[in-house]
């Protein structure tokens, strides 16, 4: 049963204050708790503006700088140990109170691969060789992968980017399977190469131990993974739901009046709404329905990451704010749309523009540039002094000159 019909206005409204970027953030909020409100930071290497973790929490943090954002972000991580490396839209890093939905997907990783997967079997051959690896982490970890010995029954021979078929991939392999399975973590990086050790010696104390006391099933695990990502997300579809946070790992997902969804709207820890003007059944937690009328309006202007978890599912930007989202970087310059590392400007309630950005550093001592190679206006939505202001404060978090 429908509890309320709300305006895609308070819709927007909603997924804003519940992703951090409807007002200015609290003073005081660090990157430990960004990371608890959103989920997960996903990872990517191109890095032609900043990495994107760092533009994701710079959206969501009071303050700071590029540099104070990266010491922060690896305290958080390799240091203090409340963040960690899996899994997640992507590879992510996450945050540790959330390891007991990430260990049922470790526990299951093998068995939930595809029919047609070579993985499983070839696990099975190198038995052996993922115990010795093991053993060299627990021994002299934590270790590059070139530090490891490739001691494989049998090579990996399938590719992964690339075609080649060397010891190096075949050792890489077996440590991103082995990663996947929960049986070895990041211990901390240097340079972008990881250093991998026990996932146990990754995590605080104990806290490994305390996750696998009372390990979840595939069902729970789906319950609070759903409840976790409606208030994420603010108000969502169940394709919604499915594409984040643990990006396609409900099982039973289901949708109104079955499933999980039709579980948890039974027993009132959610509601189903309707969404003027766009259709389907859409969810949200009680007490954001409760709390609809004291919502205040967007009031941010901030350059977003292309893989910020406001917009990383494509479709629900395209419905929920009309911004067509579409990641060029692998496409042939020629054939380009926006550019290579396009991040979209909010502007309260609406993403208004996109700027091909890229800071240029010079090497001869003077402040590095930001450029802005292509700037693109979205369609009855121009704000040109909230674009600039957007571009300049990027510019400063940079120390880079502006220059468009």
């Amino acid at each position: 049963m429908t509890a309320a019909v709300i305006s895609i206005e308070r819709a927007r409204a909603l997924a804003l204050h519940a992703q951090g970027l409807a007002l200015p953030p609290a003073p005081g909020t660090g990157v430990a708790a960004v990371v608890a409100r959103l989920g997960c930071l996903q990872l990517d290497p191109v890095g032609v503006v900043a990495r994107s973790p760092l533009l994701v929490l710079r959206a969501r943090l009071r303050s700071g700088t590029h540099g104070s954002h990266a010491r922060a972000l690896a305290e958080a991580t390799y240091r203090g140990r409340v963040l960690f490396d899996y899994w997640c839209h992507e590879a992510s890093i996450c945050h540790v109170d959330d390891l007991p939905l990430h260990r049922w997907a470790m526990r299951t990783y093998l068995e939930r691969l595809p029919a047609s997967s070579r993985t499983p079997e070839w696990m099975r051959e190198n038995a052996a060789f993922a115990e010795h690896t093991l053993a060299a982490l627990r021994e002299s970890g934590p270790l590059r992968a070139s530090e490891l010995e490739d001691l494989s029954t049998s090579a990996w021979r399938w590719g992964h980017w690339t075609d080649e078929v060397s010891s190096r991939q075949t050792i890489a392999r077996m440590l991103d399977r082995l990663w996947h399975s929960g049986r070895i973590g990041i211990a901390d990086r240097v340079g972008i190469e990881r250093r991998w050790d026990l996932l146990e010696r990754c995590l605080p104390p104990g806290t490994l131990t305390a996750a696998d006391a009372e390990p979840l099933d595939a069902a729970e695990v789906t319950r609070r993974a759903v409840l976790r990502t409606v208030g994420m997300l603010g108000v969502a579809r169940a394709p919604h739901i499915n594409a984040h946070f643990t990006r396609r790992r409900y099982q039973g997902l289901g949708g109104a009046g079955r499933g999980a969804l039709g579980e948890l709207e039974g027993n009132g820890r959610l509601v189903r709404v309707e969404v003027e003007g766009r259709g389907g059944a859409w969810w949200m937690l009680p007490e954001s329905l409760e709390g609809l009328d004291r919502l205040e309006p967007p009031r941010r202007t901030v350059a977003l990451s292309p893989f910020d978890n406001l917009i990383c599912d494509r479709r629900r930007a395209e419905e929920l704010f009309g911004f067509e989202h579409r990641l060029e970087i692998y496409v042939p310059a020629a054939k380009r749309r926006w550019g290579y590392y396009v991040l979209p400007i909010l502007h309260r309630d609406r993403i208004v523009a996109r700027a091909d950005l890229r800071v240029e550093r010079n090497g001869t001592g003077e402040p590095p540039r930001l450029q802005v190679l292509a700037l693109h206006t979205e369609p009855g939505r121009a704000a040109p002094s909230a674009v600039e202001r957007a571009l300049r404060s990027l510019a400063h978090w940079r120390a880079a000159e502006l220059e468009i």
